[in-house]
């Protein structure tokens, strides 16, 4: 057995003096974080009896934070940890998006009260009537996910004259298979397979349908949604035909604000202001929220999906009325929504930001005994489905021979790092998809604890004399 392995296990008192969870200790219980650490240290107290050369942590701050991540988890107060260096906010890979550690615990806290209160109606009710209240809407409803949304829209539809854009018959990011729920409910298509040309369409349409579905181009990963309308032009341009029109947004949010402005996207407040019958919306995405979905506007509209048999088996589950509710209430006070909301704050970045934070990275990998070289560039990503980018920036990793394998190791423990790019020659690292507090936790993943400089120079003596 190695003495000094063992030794450099810190102990759980140790530990729940530290910061992370310390605060988290206030937030839940004492008891639970000790719980926690001691499950968490297992792993880190057989490497050392097997006298593993090194403990894969670089410091006891990162492992305390990697701890406090790992119990939210275990104890269901979040989703699995993860860094998120590939530029895509949301996409296959990311379907619903970050929530707020400030939501999971403000639910959690009073979970209690929520199981009693979720057991009532008049809670589903109170819920729904505050996305009325935000947005103007008549009625609402939450159901599950998105895929029980779409699924109950198209059963609705079922025995109506509904048309849906033959170039929006194509499964969404988040797997919804658009084209067989719709098929199998009788929906039709009309009109082009590879561009909309919205005068046409309505006068296509005008005294041919009852119903028009109308999905985002947000809805789609595929590179030709990105050629589809604005939604807010077509909701004015296709109700002009008088059919009932239902929009899916995508990932758009809830109310409009100087991010659904850049990025070109129509909140439900604005689709149903415009003249929308109904819309379909994700309870996460840019709302940033749990996975549920809502659909809100007429009320002779939402009744016809909520009067369904099925639709009692596919509400939201109480963990998501309570968790939306926070969410709801943040976006309500109008105080630091931003800040708040973690998809909105990686969206609202400022390239300047971005730059100084990936200098900053550079000059602390260049200290790591495996990295040989670490370099910042200008980028450009794809944060949203539907072609939606933003400026980025760049910090790419080339491993010294000998550390190649050691960095991949590191990029492959908890938390696990997704790169823009990652092979045995270079790692790129992209900034837009990185909270202020990955820095730390990537600095002290891929440099080890005695390399690190804070003053930003060459803390690495034989490194930098070589």
């Amino acid at each position: 057995m190695s003495e000094s392995n063992v030794n450099r296990i810190p102990s759980i008192s140790q530990l729940m003096e530290l910061r992370p969870l310390k605060d988290l200790a206030h937030k839940v219980s004492s008891s639970t974080v000790a719980a926690g650490v001691k499950a968490y240290l297992q792993p880190y107290q057989k490497l050392a009896m097997e006298a593993a050369p090194t403990l894969p942590y670089g410091s006891l701050q990162s492992l305390a934070s990697e701890i406090s991540d790992w119990i939210l988890g275990e104890q269901g107060l979040s989703r699995p940890e993860g860094i998120n260096a590939t530029g895509q906010v949301l996409g296959a890979d990311f379907p619903v998006g970050p929530i707020a550690e400030e939501i999971l615990v403000q639910a959690h806290a009073r979970r209690h009260d929520y199981r009693q209160a979720t057991a009532q109606e008049n809670y589903h009710q109170a819920i729904e009537q505050l996305l009325c209240e935000m947005t103007g809407a008549e009625a609402a409803l939450i159901v599950s996910d998105r895929q029980a949304a779409v699924y109950l829209l198209a059963q609705a539809m079922s025995s109506k004259k509904t048309l849906v854009p033959r170039s929006q018959m194509s499964s969404t990011f988040d797997r919804i298979a658009v084209p067989k729920l719709l098929e199998e409910a009788g929906i039709q298509e009309v009109g082009s397979s590879n561009q909309i040309d919205l005068a046409a369409l309505a006068d296509e349409i005008e005294g041919s349908a009852e119903h028009l579905l109308w999905f985002d181009k947000t809805n789609f990963d595929v590179s030709g949604a990105n050629v589809f309308p604005p939604t807010f032009e077509a909701i004015k341009t296709l109700k002009a035909s008088g059919v009932s029109l239902w929009v899916a947004l995508g990932v758009a949010g809830l109310l409009p604000d100087a991010i659904h402005d850049e990025l070109g996207l129509c909140s439900a407040k604005q689709a149903i202001e415009a003249g929308a019958d109904a819309v379909l919306m994700g309870g996460g995405f840019l709302l940033g929220g749990p996975g549920c979905a809502i659909v809100l506007g007429k009320a002779q509209c939402v009744s016809q999906l909520s009067e369904l048999p099925i639709a009692r088996y596919l509400q939201a589950t109480p963990a998501s009325l309570a968790e939306l509710e926070v969410t709801l209430r943040i976006h309500q006070s109008g105080e630091r929504v931003d800040d708040r909301i973690p998809t909105l704050s990686l969206l609202s970045t400022s390239e300047e930001n971005l730059d100084l934070r990936a200098t900053r990275l550079a000059e602390q990998f260049s200290v790591s005994p495996w990295i040989a070289e670490a370099v910042t560039s200008p980028a450009e990503a794809y944060v949203l489905p539907g072609g939606i980018k933003l400026p980025s920036r760049h910090v790419t990793l080339r491993p010294t021979p000998e550390g190649a394998e050691t960095l991949q190791a590191h990029l492959a423990g908890f938390p696990t790092v997704a790169c823009w790019s990652q092979n045995e020659d270079e790692v790129v690292l992209d900034l837009r998809t990185l909270f202020p507090r990955n820095d730390a936790q990537l600095v002290s993943k891929l440099v080890p604890e005695n390399n690190t400089n804070e003053g930003g120079g060459s803390g690495n003596i034989e490194k930098s004399e070589s």
